[in-house]
């Protein structure tokens, strides 16, 4: 029974023994990722900065200025980060690569110091070539894509997170993933594309929340009631700010919080609460004077961090002389202790991973069924369809070697009775059937290569597109891009067939229809499903009127729920342009 007061006096001294390890700053910088500002400050001050080397300068000013950012001192975090640069040929490159990604940041949101960002992307674009680092280069990227967002540039934005996806899909950066589809996102809310921003929100809000970190899903909250409301549903949008809200207060985030106290209260009016709108724009009004004035309660704050930094510092100078009389106890008590926890946590692993084990298994053996009645359901298609192309090949060699040849022989034999015939109406009745015999065997012919060709090349579905694109593309009259990503190993021949006729379907009502002059068909693979998104920049239509009376896109609609697959369409007649994605399951 003596053992957990054992266990609370080791814990009690060890933490004694260790308090004064003074904290490497690459650990500083991962303690402000996870926003844990104070321990950080505590752990800086530790340092005697005039002692330090010109490189640990530099590392020290880069975490001071990060944390002077997070309590949204901008105007000093700049300052502070600028004495990073200074030193830039004595410090480690990812230091000033940070350095140069929190000034960007600043710059971003504080308009005086915006002149500097360009020049700032430049030179951490070619940190991220230089370490060939695919994170720094999507940093890299989405600097350049934030600068055409606020430009308004939206084709050419949606294209840097094009070129952002292919990175991340290569490197399997699943976070950095999630951030990207949030962007395209927001571009296709900002063109007015509700339905395609409705799609990625709702996606990548549910994906966000299996990561369950709290302001990465408040964000997105917050970007699905901007969108609820921009669709008229008030009430929807009214419960997800609430939630934006409420994830961001137990973030202690000012800055969202501020964004988010100004959504509300504009969706409180669309909802025609006058009252609580009006108390929320002064909450609002009432944290933006306190971020504005907290420089001066920064000062007070760091007076009162010294003095209390100062007396603990004596606390523990005091505990560390009591200590060390027992230091060998301790040391050799913390030798049991791990052996203690290491038994127990060997037996712990061994259970949990046996139960895994278990539950991995039932759930192979369920997939593995799925997989198996999928596979036979697909492998009689693909027989189907092998055995139509055989029945056409077949078709084919018969008419071209066995009636083709007896149609010539004949065409010889009259073509010799007529020369022997001198009669005038006997040779023109000859020269007659001699034509019809030539027009059918044209007919034949032409009948027998039209049974032999192949809807797809040998080289699969993508090429057939590619080449189909080709042949569209020297008409001239339309520019077609096909582009294709994550696309791995080999679909059934007749998954190939459905999509192929489905795309060639859409393509040939756009060159009816649409009067477009550019087209493109993006296909991504993921893990469990392709996605593919055909674009144009047409005159547009009515989606409800024309799937109801034509066009052919109920049809294609029905060969993508045949699939079982999800078909939408995005197309306004005054804005132009048209987005149809398609989604189909791999599984």
């Amino acid at each position: 029974m003596r053992l957990p007061l054992l266990l609370l006096t080791l814990l009690w001294s060890c933490t004694s023994l260790f308090s004064q390890d003074l904290l490497p700053f690459n650990d500083m910088l991962e303690m402000l990722d996870k926003n844990e500002i104070s321990k950080t400050k505590l752990a800086l001050k530790q340092y005697n900065f005039s002692s330090l080397s010109q490189k640990d300068k530099a590392s020290y000013l880069l975490n001071k200025g990060i944390i002077e950012y997070k309590e949204n001192n901008f105007v000093v975090a700049y300052q502070t980060l600028l004495k990073v640069k200074d030193l830039k040929k004595f410090a480690e490159i990812m230091v000033i690569y940070n350095a140069n990604d929190y000034l960007i940041d600043i710059a971003n949101s504080v308009f005086e110091h915006s002149t500097a960002a360009p020049t700032l992307i430049e030179e951490n674009c070619k940190i991220a070539e230089e370490l060939n680092e695919p994170k720094l280069k999507i940093d890299c990227i989405y600097n350049t894509f934030y600068s055409e967002l606020v430009g308004e540039d939206y084709q050419l934005a949606l294209k840097y997170n094009y070129q952002m996806q292919r990175i991340a899909k290569e490197n399997d950066l699943q976070k950095e993933l999630l951030d990207i589809e949030n962007n395209m996102g927001t571009i296709h809310y900002f063109q007015g594309r509700n339905d395609s921003a409705l799609f990625y929100f709702e996606r990548n809000l549910e994906r966000s929340r299996k990561t369950k970190d709290t302001l990465s899903i408040a964000q997105r909250v917050n970007n699905m009631a901007m969108l609820k409301t921009a669709l008229g549903e008030y009430a929807a949008a009214l419960d997800h700010i609430s939630e934006a809200e409420e994830l961001a207060r137990s973030q202690s985030d000012h800055q969202l919080l501020l964004a988010i106290l100004r959504n509300k209260a504009d969706i409180l009016t669309y909802n025609k609460k006058f009252k609580a709108a009006t108390d929320f724009y002064y909450q609002h009004l009432e944290m933006n004077d306190t971020l504005s004035a907290s420089q001066h309660a920064q000062q007070l704050n760091e007076l009162q961090t010294k003095y209390d930094t100062a007396e603990k510092e004596l606390l523990n100078a005091e505990l560390e002389a009591e200590n060390s009389k027992s230091e060998s106890q301790i040391y050799m008590l913390l030798f049991l202790l791990t052996i203690a926890l290491g038994i127990v946590g060997y037996f712990l692993l061994n259970f949990y991973k046996t139960k895994k084990i278990m539950e991995e298994r039932s759930k192979a053996q369920q997939l593995k069924e799925l997989k198996l009645m999928k596979d036979q359901e697909l492998a009689s298609i693909d027989a189907m369809i092998a055995g139509q192309e055989k029945e056409r090949l077949k078709i084919a060699s018969d008419l071209h070697d066995d009636l083709g040849s007896s149609l010539t022989a004949i065409k010889i034999s009259i073509e010799n009775l007529k020369e022997r015939t001198q009669d005038k109406e006997s040779r023109s009745i000859l020269e007659n059937a001699h034509n019809i015999l030539n027009d059918t065997y044209v007919k034949v012919r032409s009948i027998s290569h039209t049974q032999n060709s192949r809807v797809l090349s040998e080289d699969g579905w993508i090429n057939s597109l590619k080449d189909l694109a080709h042949k569209i593309n020297k008409s001239g009259n339309l520019d077609i891009e096909v582009l294709h990503t994550g696309l791995h190993g080999n679909l059934s021949n007749s998954t190939e067939l459905y999509l192929f006729r489905i795309i060639q379907e859409l393509i040939n009502n756009i060159m009816k229809h649409a009067n477009a002059t550019e087209a493109s068909i993006n296909i991504t693979g993921y893990d469990n499903t392709l996605d593919i998104m055909v674009d144009d920049n047409g005159k547009g239509f009515n989606p409800d009127k024309v799937i109801k009376n034509g066009m052919g896109l109920d049809n294609i609609k029905k060969r993508v729920n045949d699939m079982n697959g999800i078909f939408t369409v995005d197309s306004n007649i005054l804005k132009g342009g048209c987005t149809i994605h398609i989604e189909i399951p791999l599984v």
